[in-house]
């Protein structure tokens, strides 16, 4: 996919720079997962400014490209299919996440972590496009974005990196965005690719050698009894994509983590939790 060439984002529209950002490093790499960043920058640039000359201009053009996308791609079940979509999405976010948890808990503080922590914490953002997230993975996505900001500080202060309670702070992710990418504000457009420093891929082997799976009490979660067993069409979705990540983590030999989701989708086709 070539890359689009987007008027300068004004300043109303500013929170949405870090998706935008993010779409661009993916827009080689994965199509698809650069499409719902920019949906997602769409929404969220609609509900902040939607009347002001210079945001229109701005997400009109962005509006248009996601038309020409979604024709392009519609044969892609990633594009045109949202439990797909969902999922493809969900499955990478949680592939950096445990890949930066695993190096972060190792004490390899870098900032290929820092950069995995904070792409896996914009892109659980945007799967609220498909929907509400479940506890688990909205609290991922806050671990996600308040590790990137704090071990971000960590690297800059030489302090070692602390564990209080996991907290997304903006003005740090502000920091970390203008620090990491080396970009103003109003330069977000169409010379953006030339300043961006893409975040690294996870190697497989990396991934597989090095994981440790979150404990409870440090990325907690919540679970909610019930009586009735019959599963809704959401519950059901969510088995599926349970089984979905069991089938990646076998693709990188990971076999605790493949055992851990296929034992959460029997245990919610059993009882609904």
């Amino acid at each position: 996919m070539s890359t689009p060439a987007f008027p300068p984002l004004p300043s109303s529209l500013k929170a949405i720079q870090h998706y935008m950002k993010i779409a661009l490093e993916y827009d080689k790499r994965d199509p698809s997962i650069a499409y719902w960043c920019r949906l997602y920058a769409l929404q969220q640039g609609l509900v902040l400014d939607a009347k002001s000359k210079e945001a229109l201009t701005f997400l009109t053009t962005l509006m248009t490209w996601l038309e020409n996308v979604k024709k392009n791609l519609k044969s892609d079940e990633t594009v045109a299919n949202e439990i797909v979509a969902q999922a493809h999405v969900e499955n990478h976010a949680l592939k950096l996440f445990f890949w930066a948890d695993s190096e972060d808990r190792l004490q390899h503080l870098n900032k290929n972590v820092v950069k995995a922590f904070y792409t896996a914490g914009m892109l659980l953002e945007v799967c609220s496009t498909f929907g509400e997230a479940s506890e688990e993975i909205a609290q991922q996505k806050k671990y996600a974005k308040w590790r990137a900001a704090h071990l971000n500080t960590c690297l800059k202060t030489g302090e070692p990196p602390q564990e209080p309670a996991p907290k997304p702070d903006e003005e740090n992710l502000d920091e970390l965005e203008n620090e990491e990418y080396n970009i103003p504000t109003s330069s977000v457009g169409a010379n953006l690719v030339e300043n961006i420093s893409p975040v690294e891929e996870p190697k497989p082997t990396s991934f597989a050698a090095g994981y440790v799976s979150p404990q409870p009490e440090e990325i907690p979660t919540y679970h909610q009894e019930s009586q009735n067993p019959s599963l809704t069409a959401e519950q059901l979705t969510h088995a599926q994509k349970l089984c979905k990540y069991a089938s990646s983590a076998l693709t990188y030999e990971d076999i605790p983590t493949a055992v851990d989701n296929l034992e959460k989708a029997l245990r919610l086709l059993k009882t609904g939790i």
